[in-house]
């Protein structure tokens, strides 16, 4: 075999070649190496003598119908391992990524959310998902809405939220204003609560700064009558643990009234109609993952889940 003229540069191998090498080693004919590889026998003999020229040296000698390799491609083997280890965790990589099974989400949420629903779509997505990392912030709306804007977080999960120009928002459902209140409150009796009802009660809720507060009042005011929490607070869920606690009633949306709900606490509707929609709220700017996408859907489908569950136990203690 002729080896280069002295001073000449060699080309260099290139990783499908040390690939076809490693078979031919491991299966020691070109036939196995061929089936393994799934190409042509005549290809791999073909390569492997390109190989040879390429280096210089016989990579081979034939003993008994079989290529024994020389102590050079032994050798030569050995110090491409690392190079075969990298290609497959590059695949292993590309594979978890497409399946979704690595990367990052952050999550911003109010804290109805946090508490009601995402704390059970997190377990199991993670459950799923162990290798893809999850953050979760627990913020009021505003700042909720802002950290999505500023690529802070990847998704958002709000109720009644307000339309923001670098935001997507997608309605996961609708949620029903009810009245929280105990068994033995003449509220109790009643089929559905109006603002009259609620007029001289020591009430727990929304404060008005608030876009949910702002709802509560508008239906008030269409009805002639005046919100005027005894207790105000920032988020539903902690109205609703106020009023668990025995201080008055309270107007939340339902998610968060069965969230808390137990023996010697009752559900009632809320008249006039009142709902808050529940959605998820991305970039306009920015694609979102499919690992966020895959966790969006998981939340819609639990929390979806979660009000039928709600209502139709509503429909039992009604009936």
């Amino acid at each position: 075999m002729n080896a280069s003229p002295r001073g000449s540069v060699r080309p260099m191998l290139n990783l499908r070649q040390l690939e076809i090498l490693r078979a031919v080693v491991q299966y020691r004919t070109t036939v196995g190496a061929a089936e393994r590889l799934g190409m042509s026998q005549p290809s791999v003999s073909n390569t492997i003598r390109h190989i040879e020229t390429v280096l210089g040296f016989p990579l081979f000698e034939r003993v008994s119908n079989r290529l024994v390799p020389t102590e050079e491609a032994l050798i030569l083997l050995e110090d491409a391992e690392p190079l075969f280890l990298l290609r497959d965790a590059v695949n292993q990589r590309a594979a978890d990524l497409r399946r979704g099974r690595i990367g990052r989400i952050r999550i911003a949420s109010t804290a109805e959310l946090s508490e009601a629903v995402l704390p059970r779509v997190i377990a199991d997505y993670a459950g799923q998902y162990p290798k893809v990392q999850i953050s979760l912030e627990t913020r009021p709306l505003d700042s909720v809405l802002q950290v999505v804007e500023n690529g802070l977080a990847d998704v958002a999960f709000v109720i009644a939220a307000y339309e923001r120009q670098a935001l997507d928002y997608e309605t996961l459902v609708e949620l029903r204003a009810v009245c929280l209140c105990p068994a033995d409150d003449p509220l109790a009796r009643l089929e559905a609560v109006t603002p009259r009802d609620l007029i001289g009660r020591q009430m727990v809720g929304p404060q008005v700064s608030n876009r949910i507060g702002l709802m509560i009042a508008d239906s008030f005011r269409a009805s002639g009558h005046v919100y005027s929490p005894s207790v105000e607070t920032r988020f539903m869920n902690a109205a609703a643990r106020i009023v668990r606690e025995g201080c008055g009633v309270t107007l939340i949306d339902e998610l968060s009234a069965h969230t808390v709900l137990r023996p010697g606490l009752v559900v009632r509707a809320y008249a006039p109609a009142l709902s808050f929609e529940l959605s998820a709220a991305t970039s306009r700017t920015k694609t979102t993952s499919r690992q966020t996408r895959r966790l969006i859907t998981a939340f819609a489908e639990r929390v979806q889940a979660q009000i039928a569950e709600v209502r139709a136990e509503a429909e039992r203690d009604a009936s």
